[in-house]
């Protein structure tokens, strides 16, 4: 297989795996996105939640890709979106918030620790891809014949 067609297969399969796992997010938080409309301190401390809960799975699916590839490197910034785009589309269909202001604050927040994550993933995954081809090259570097 040429190595575009393994990129490209490569940013199909984490395509769909964070699609699904946005979806899977939903399923399993669809009780608790209500109270991030609550008064005082909760509400803000369950966005907070949400915020992290997306801020560190989008910065581990972009650190996996980038530090597995040298092409694609902004593609971590589509997988943020499309990790976002189930809890989004889902949210909005099932009502879960009392209006619209809620709802784009909470989709905005999530969106922007997203692509956040990814912003910071990719950076660690170029140096966890720099790092193991320096290690790759260091242990070639000693196995050599003849010496």
């Amino acid at each position: 297989m040429s190595d575009t067609r393994q990129q490209i297969a490569r940013a199909f399969a984490f395509t769909g795996a964070t699609l699904l796992l946005g979806v899977t997010i939903f399923f399993f938080t669809q009780a608790i996105i209500p109270f991030v409309e609550l008064p005082d301190i909760a509400g803000p401390v369950f966005l907070l939640g949400f915020i992290l809960i997306f801020l560190n799975l989008s910065f581990a699916l972009a650190r996996r890709f980038c530090s597995r590839t040298f092409e694609m490197e902004r593609f971590p910034f589509i997988l943020g979106l499309v990790l976002v785009l189930p809890i989004a589309v889902l949210s909005l269909l099932t009502e879960r918030f009392s209006g619209a202001g809620p709802a784009s604050i909470f989709i905005g927040a999530i969106a922007l620790a997203s692509l956040a994550g990814a912003y910071l993933g990719i950076h660690s995954g170029r140096r966890r891809r720099d790092k193991l081809i320096r290690e790759a090259l260091e242990a070639g570097g000693t196995d050599t014949p003849g010496s």
